[in-house]
């Protein structure tokens, strides 16, 4: 535990049923700019988690405290798009093309090449923006954090930034057709000839009508041609400001100094209004719809492919959250799962389809069903899961099944190996 200045405490303590450690609360808590929210220690992770909330801007920050020398930072930004121009993708590349203060072509190129760096990514949402970074090596972190402050809150955005990272004009020689080209324009591409991707992206639209992820926040390469330079650097202004960030710390770095050096970079905005980026819940449905799509292929197929999708509670509620992943566990995840063995067991397909359970946005939805079938055994392939959920809710869960799905998302858990 360590001690930070202050001015006037007000705490309590209240015990959280989840995981039965105290919560402090802690109220008009300063410390260079900031004021503590909240303190809450995670033993499971030997770690104390803060909560602040920067006073000129209401920039959030949650840092985390232990004695893992991997140190973490991340800073994101809800960026919910409103059409399928893929603003936010493309905004996510052409931050990282050069700053005010790191003023090359490149610079996360360099750092790759010369950084001590264990993580190094940045990752566009249907809902959010996010800008991890990781090392080992304190003065290195230190570096990285402030690269990765200037590009996100001061990229030389210009017209040819947008032309070579989003879309424009090439021609490939003085006879060929004119054609649109561009580093996500291409990426999308790639991702609309893949007939596993588009299910995913139809499924999600197909749950999600009414709001943001109705539409492709990637870009449609149909549509991303629409974007104009003035609507890209609308976007940056309006979403990549403290008020709508939220900052992450993790690891033995020392907690001051990191409230330092974002004071250092937010205290230079004023608060703006971001209540237009909040994501508005999905209304439910007041009976099932069909949708039916189509998908390029190179050849007449009479195969497709087929989802049943359920649109399910906030993501939010953590206990909820964990429930439902060890339903997925149980329901598709197990060489005897219910939901897997049946469809397969029918010979309606050649394999599952739908992502399972997907709880990365605001509401979490489940899909599930069956690809490389003929379109016209699509309401008997639903007619086997409706049956196999039936019988699921009339019979109960084989008690072994739930004992193995809650052991493995402990192991999980316990094991904290991400992959990378």
């Amino acid at each position: 535990m360590y001690t930070l200045k202050s001015v006037r405490v007000d705490w309590y303590y209240s015990l959280h049923p989840a995981s039965m450690t105290y919560i402090i609360k802690e109220r008009k808590y300063m410390s260079h700019g900031f004021t503590k929210i909240n303190e809450m220690e995670i033993r499971e992770m030997g770690s104390i988690a803060h909560v602040y909330r920067h006073d000129k801007t209401g920039a959030r920050v949650l840092s985390i405290v232990n004695d893992d020398e991997n140190k973490v930072f991340g800073i994101s930004f809800r960026t919910p798009p409103e059409d399928s121009t893929g603003v936010a993708h493309i905004l996510e590349h052409s931050v990282l093309c050069g700053s005010e203060k790191y003023p090359i072509k490149e610079p996360f190129v360099e750092l790759l090449k010369g950084s001590l760096q264990t993580f190094l990514n940045a990752l566009t949402f249907p809902d959010k923006t996010c800008y991890p970074v990781a090392s080992a090596n304190a003065q290195d972190f230190y570096n990285l954090i402030d690269v990765y402050l200037d590009a996100v809150f001061y990229p030389r955005l210009t017209e040819n930034t947008l032309k070579q990272e989003g879309w424009h004009f090439e021609m490939d020689g003085p006879d060929k057709p004119m054609t649109y080209k561009g580093v996500v324009y291409n990426e999308m591409k790639g991702a609309y000839s893949s007939p596993e991707s588009m299910l995913y992206d139809y499924s999600q639209q197909s749950i999600f009508p009414d709001n943001t992820y109705g539409i492709d926040s990637g870009g449609d390469p149909a549509i991303i041609p629409d974007l104009t330079f003035d609507q890209f650097m609308a976007f940056h202004r309006d979403h990549y400001h403290p008020s709508n960030g939220y900052a992450y710390f993790y690891g033995d770095d020392d907690p001051e100094k990191r409230l330092e050096l974002l004071d250092a970079v937010f205290s230079k905005f004023d608060k703006i209004d971001v209540s237009k980026t909040r994501v508005p819940l999905q209304e439910r449905f007041t009976e099932a719809r069909t949708v039916r799509e189509s998908y390029p292929a190179s050849q007449r197929l009479d195969k497709g492919m087929f989802t049943v999708n359920w649109l399910l509670a906030e993501t939010c509620d953590p206990n909820l959250n964990l429930a439902l992943h060890i339903l997925e566990h149980i329901l598709i995840g197990l060489p005897s799962s219910p939901l897997k063995k049946a469809p397969m067991d029918s010979g309606l397909g050649a394999d599952l389809a739908g992502v399972g359970l997907e709880a990365d946005m605001r509401q979490m939805f489940f899909s599930i069903g069956l690809n490389g079938m003929h379109p016209s055994n699509a309401i008997k392939a639903e007619s086997i899961i409706f049956h196999t959920i039936k019988e699921l809710i009339e019979k109960g869960i084989d008690a072994r099944d739930i004992e193995a799905a809650i052991n493995s998302t402990e192991f999980s858990l316990r094991e904290n190996n991400t992959g990378s």
